[in-house]
């Protein structure tokens, strides 16, 4: 990895927030995240600067010494977000060497100072990627960010706390939506997309084959605002308006890793198990990449559904009968009886046979088109036959 040569600035006074820490050798900068910041001059002015990443360096050499190498990591839409002149100094820095480039930066940066030791600068929590890189939580001083007082710009850290699993599971969400969708939900047009039901009638699409009445999950946005599969890119065909709508969360019950992530609506219900179901999800259809104990998981072995309750919009589990159970961990853990309905709540995680980990996503997603809720004898829709 090429180093950008140090230039600016003598090794400073001790600043007392990292005196009792052993100081790693560098670091390695976030470059979109400081240069989008209106914390550095000039103040609340919504464009990147490379000016601001030269501050920022320069604040690390007066407290680090000159020789204490600085990796720089951007993302590839930097380029485009630049003025002309710093697009120009970008373009030398990428040939140069001293600046690398990946289409999301994060992974990179994450694992260059995680390998090296060193500190990563940046005003970025990670939330995404907290479960990838657990040395985050274990080394918060590791994390720097940055402060203007009395006209010059210090290094202070950051902030990282330990964030609880739903609220990963939200910024996970929040960064598929964003990144892997092109769909911001904080966004009008963009989110009425999200409001939709949507159908994939593409020939030979992995997605349609698995959800042939309508998507379980969300769709895309082509440039040109078209909505179309995550999985094909084929245009969807609008199959009704959702109702306030959760998102669930699958994970391997033993590493943590997600496999799929699936959203319910008001007044509909979801099978969980393996096989033919009826508007439900196969567990283990090799498509997914399902834990390899998924096999202990019933053929139907869990409902999830969202219905109305005095408090609003709520998500219930009812275990289906399932033969090796469906563990509670909710405060002491307990196995649901067979035929036992709960309430979920944010923090609740549901384990099926002890290989798959249910939970719910931390975002709800509210249309004003509430959908009337239908009986759920039926599990909410038609015969949908997944892997």
């Amino acid at each position: 990895m090429d180093e950008m040569p140090p230039t600016h600035g003598q090794l400073g006074p001790a600043e007392p927030y990292l005196a009792d820490h052993p100081i790693p050798t560098g670091a390695v900068v976030d470059v979109s995240n400081v240069c989008w910041s209106e914390r550095l001059p000039p103040l609340r002015r919504h464009f990147p600067l490379l000016d601001r990443l030269e501050l920022v360096c320069a604040a690390w050499r007066r407290r680090y010494g000159v020789d204490s190498p600085l990796v720089l990591v951007a993302d590839n839409s930097l380029r485009r977000g630049l003025l002309p002149e710093d697009a120009r100094a970008f373009r030398r820095m990428e040939r140069s060497g001293q600046v690398r480039t990946a289409p999301t930066a994060d992974p990179v940066l994450l694992e260059l100072a995680r390998d090296r030791g060193w500190h990563v600068i940046s005003e970025d929590q990670f939330k995404d990627l907290r479960r990838l890189h657990p040395w985050i939580e274990r080394s918060p001083s590791r994390f720097l960010s940055w402060q203007l007082r009395d006209g010059e710009v210090g290094l202070r850290p950051s902030g990282i706390r330990r964030v609880p699993d739903h609220a990963v599971s939200l910024a996970v969400e929040r960064k598929d939506l964003k990144h892997g969708r092109h769909i911001d939900p904080d966004v009008a047009a963009q989110e009425r997309v999200l409001r939709s039901h949507w159908r994939c009638t593409a020939r030979g699409c992995v997605k349609a084959f698995l959800w042939p009445d309508r998507l379980l999950d969300w769709p895309s946005l082509a440039r040109d605002g078209t909505v179309v599969c995550s999985c094909c890119g084929f245009p969807l065909e609008e199959a009704g308006p959702r109702g306030t709508t959760r998102l669930f969360v699958a994970s391997d019950a033993r590493t943590g890793t997600e496999f799929l992530r699936f959203p319910i609506s008001l007044g509909s219900a979801v099978q969980l198990g393996r096989g033919d179901l009826t508007h439900g999800v196969n567990l283990a259809a090799t498509e997914l990449h399902p834990p390899e104990d998924v096999r202990q998981v019933s053929r139907r072995h869990l409902m999830l559904s969202l219905e109305e309750s005095p408090k609003g919009p709520a998500a219930f589990a009812v275990d289906l009968g399932s033969g090796n159970g469906t563990l509670l961990t909710r405060g002491p853990e307990r196995r649901l009886d067979p035929g036992e309905r709960i309430t979920l709540t944010p923090t609740d995680r549901l384990v099926l046979g002890d290989a798959v980990a249910i939970r719910l996503s931390g975002r709800r997603y509210i249309t004003p088109e509430e959908e009337s809720p239908p009986s759920l004898d039926g599990a909410g829709g038609g015969l949908t036959v997944l892997g």
